[in-house]
């Protein structure tokens, strides 16, 4: 036993509440221990004092009030309907989406409508090049296509 130990035994001890080998292991501390014999004094002291106190009723109102009060405490609220969990699911997709939208549209160039009826024919214009340089003879359908002649 040590005095840990007989500290969070002593108000079991003193009600009553130990079995009889905790009982005596504790007795046998007290009388080793100087500083826990007054802790037990002064324990039992307090335990008398407080039985010495005349004991009241609490008015009616008051025990049903506080009845009343811990059922309501007691009764679990349901906290996050099965109703808002479905329709978590198809807001967070939207928020994803119009956040990913967001992004793009920042990231993208804001170019003028000249500029971007101009890419097409620029494009043509390089593969053309790229395939002349590569020794490569187009046929009648790829300048019908194209729109491009020599």
């Amino acid at each position: 036993m040590n005095c840990t130990r007989f500290e969070r035994w002593l108000w079991d001890e003193i009600e009553g509440r130990l079995s009889a080998a905790q009982s005596q292991a504790m007795r046998a501390h007290l009388q080793a221990c100087p500083r826990c014999q007054r802790q037990w004094e002064a324990a039992q002291a307090t335990y008398r004092a407080l039985h010495t106190l005349p004991r009241h009723r609490a008015p009616e109102h008051l025990v049903v009030q506080m009845r009343t009060h811990i059922q309501q405490a007691s009764t679990p609220k349901p906290t996050f309907a099965w109703w808002k969990r479905v329709a978590l699911a198809p807001a967070l997709g939207l928020l994803i989406a119009f956040g990913w939208w967001a992004y793009i549209t920042r990231t993208q160039d804001t170019a003028t409508p000249s500029a971007i009826a101009k890419q097409p024919t620029e494009n043509w214009v390089e593969v053309h090049e790229q395939l002349e340089v590569a020794d490569w003879s187009p046929t009648a359908n790829y300048f019908i296509t194209t729109g491009y002649t020599r």
